[in-house]
């Protein structure tokens, strides 16, 4: 099926899931990619249960209209295990936009990795001692971002709580599209 859209050359994966309105975590296989629907929302749960020592490539893709407008000017984030940790994470990040070429080092409370309207590609290192998302996106909705690009390395700075949830995808505003993940390790 997701061949038929366009989405993804299918042809080298073993098994495709649909997560879209699982309600309970489901643990991909290497090999195996995990693909949601969603519908003007501002949270998706990934309902990706991951074990230690995993590693996965995400894809956001947004269906919202392009435009200077209509977008927050905030972040997308992945809460690992559901839930943010005050502090724990710190962003290395650099973006291109119409008007600026800048950069930024803040400290969040969950993975930065995106921002507004964003396609992203993550890659996703899940290692109870060290925890990363490095993630490429263009971004549009707000002004001087119609296209802007951003990189972004994200890590979580615990080295001993384990990320056993995926977790879920949080949106400045209503956002719709598909994710697709894929284990690689």
């Amino acid at each position: 099926e997701l061949s038929r859209m366009g989405l993804l050359n299918v042809s080298h994966i073993s098994d495709v899931v649909n997560l879209t309105g699982a309600t309970t975590d489901y643990e991909l296989q290497v090999g195996q990619i995990a693909y949601m629907s969603f519908t003007d929302v501002t949270q998706v749960p990934l309902r990706i249960a991951t074990p230690n020592n995993s590693y996965y490539e995400l894809h956001v893709i947004p269906s919202n209209t392009g435009g200077t407008s209509g977008g927050t000017d905030s972040n997308v984030y992945l809460y690992p295990n559901n839930t943010t940790y005050s502090g724990a994470f710190y962003s290395a990040e650099i973006w291109r936009n119409a008007s600026a070429l800048s950069s930024s080092y803040p400290q969040n409370s969950a993975f930065v990795i995106g921002r507004a309207f964003s396609t992203i590609t993550a890659w996703i290192t899940n290692r109870t001692q060290y925890k990363n998302v490095r993630s490429v996106l263009d971004y549009y909705g707000i002004s001087n971002t119609y296209p802007a690009i951003r990189a972004i390395s994200s890590d979580w700075r615990d080295t001993t709580t384990e990320w056993t949830s995926l977790g879920t995808i949080v949106f400045p505003q209503s956002t719709s599209g598909e994710i697709l993940v894929f284990r690689a390790r």
